[in-house]
């Protein structure tokens, strides 16, 4: 199972689907909590604003800080309370400050704490904050308290419920920027505003009700997160199935096709994108082993009749020989018989192991220095008397191309190519052999005015044991192998040959040889 492609498939989807589910969590688990803290923050913000924008009001009465209490207070407060300023209240009480010849006289009038409305030390201790401020710290779950420090640390009013905080002075001297700060401590949220003039107001709120909550929008979105994978996992497995289907589909006709069976074909309409390109070239493939399988069956058909042939004209003229005695001119003809076919059977042995060394890729060549004008003009000359008998005109144009090949193989293809072009040409027609030099490659062309070859079978005509003419063929001794090998023998030398054919016109066979870099430096130095 771990082998299987699905599997690794919907394995590598699966934790790829684990990352971006568990990344998107974090993610969004984070920008709640920001957010909240921001929510959070932002209602201190305006609660730290009122009492800051109080206290800036009451900062600008005289002698705000050098206030005294009074030497009696009013029954309910203590001195603390005494200590927080009132607008509604306003006495002159005796100041610190004094005359040299009489009572103490406070220089400016004072605001002094007047009868409490109420003996409740709580209505005292906030008298002196608006109407509308004192909802905003009522008991709760998730109550408010604040904190208010002078500059030097003193405490000047503070909820029951504020917790001990040690004072921290953020006054900077030379800002008149107010500073604004927000922290969590100890499970709670609170905000600093440290005003112009040096008081720290403190609000603050539990943070308790909130990480639960947050707590609970976490194990939501794991358990959604949980259900999105569920239904990944599931749907990528059978989206894999559905995408290896077709892969199964070729693996079955793949498995049936057979040296018996090479017909059957995949359904390019049933496979799409990158699959449907891997049918097309399996398709090919199969297309290519059929006709190696057909050529490899034709060709042994051809050898063993080729073989065969000989053998035959050999036993029959044995028995011939052997049937009754004979006289000494009819063993010497049955003789010659024999020596005949024997050479043929020969020619055709060798050239099938010439053929088998070049497809096992071990041509034995023995490649040197030449000249293939020379190559050219010396195959010429030995098939000259063969043109004179049928009266064809061998017209050459051939120039000096340095080459390093092996000599016998070359001229080999050339015999082979002006044989074929003398053989089936007209009487009276002519061949021409070209050899020159065309864009850094050698050219050996052979061309005639003779019979020429179909535009059917023309592709066909490099193929082992082909024949234009069967009949034909057979009478003139070919036995179908001469442009085989030609080929073949090009083709070790890294070079192409290509034919080119008008029936009842002519036709033309060129060779093309790369030059090497051996050849280069041949050609230069000729």
């Amino acid at each position: 199972m771990i082998r299987s492609l699905r599997w690794r498939l919907q394995a590598w989807h699966a934790v790829v689907l684990t990352v971006v589910l568990m990344t998107f969590g974090v993610i969004v688990y984070q920008l709640l909590w920001l957010t909240r803290l921001n929510e959070i923050d932002a209602g201190l913000d305006r609660k730290a604003e009122v009492l800051t924008s109080r206290l800036r009001r009451l900062s600008s009465l005289p002698n705000w800080h050098g206030w005294r209490p009074p030497m009696e207070l009013p029954e309910g407060l203590s001195s603390e309370d005494a200590a927080d300023p009132s607008e509604e209240s306003n006495r002159p009480i005796a100041s610190e400050a004094t005359s040299p010849g009489g009572p103490a006289v406070p220089p400016w009038p004072i605001p002094t704490l007047g009868p409490p409305t109420t003996p409740e030390p709580q209505l005292a201790r906030t008298r002196w904050l608006p109407d509308e401020f004192s909802s905003l710290f009522d008991g709760g779950e998730s109550s408010n308290y604040y904190i208010v420090w002078r500059r030097d640390g003193r405490v000047i009013k503070s909820s029951e419920i504020a917790p001990e905080v040690e004072f921290e002075d953020f006054f900077e001297e030379n800002s008149w920027v107010p500073v604004r700060i927000a922290r969590s401590r100890a499970g709670q949220r609170e905000v600093v505003h440290v005003a112009t003039f040096g008081t720290h107001v403190l609000v603050g709120r539990s943070m308790e009700w909130d990480v639960a909550s947050q707590h609970a929008s976490g194990w939501l979105l794991a358990a959604c997160g949980w259900a999105i994978l569920t239904l990944g996992v599931v749907g990528g497995g059978w989206l894999s199935g559905r995408t290896m289907r077709p892969i199964s589909t070729m693996g079955d006709i793949a498995k049936n096709i057979s040296a018996e069976n090479l017909s059957q074909r995949i359904d390019l309409q049933e496979t799409d994108s990158e699959l449907g390109q891997l049918a097309y070239v399996l398709n090919q493939t199969f297309d290519r082993l059929e006709s190696a399988f057909e050529q490899q069956a034709r060709f042994t058909a051809d050898a063993s009749h080729e073989l065969r042939t000989p053998l035959a004209v050999i036993v029959s003229q044995i028995e011939l020989a052997l049937s009754k005695p004979r006289s000494n001119e009819e063993y010497l003809a049955a003789l010659e018989t024999c020596q005949r076919a024997s050479r043929r059977m020969r020619q055709l042995i060798d050239s099938l192991l010439l053929l088998a060394r070049f497809d096992s890729g071990q041509p034995d060549l023995n490649c040197g220095p030449l000249d293939l004008s020379e190559v050219a003009t010396e195959s010429v000359e030995l098939l000259r008397p063969l043109a004179d008998e049928r009266q064809i005109k061998l017209g050459s144009d051939i120039v000096p191309v340095p080459f390093v090949g092996d000599r016998e193989r070359l001229g080999q293809v050339l015999i082979n190519l002006l044989s074929n072009a003398i053989r089936y040409n007209h009487d009276g027609g002519r061949v021409d052999v070209r050899v020159e030099r065309v864009n850094g490659d050698a050219v050996v062309s052979v061309s005639d005015t003779g019979i020429g070859i179909p535009a059917s079978d023309l592709p066909h005509i490099f193929e082992r044991f082909f024949r234009v003419d069967q009949t034909r063929s057979r009478a003139d001794g070919g036995s179908g192998l001469g442009l085989a090998i030609c080929q073949s023998v090009v083709v070790a030398h890294g070079g192409q040959i290509t034919a080119r054919s008008e029936p009842q016109r002519g036709t033309t066979l060129e060779v093309r040889l790369p030059f090497s870099p051996e050849t280069e430096k041949l050609s230069q130095n000729s």
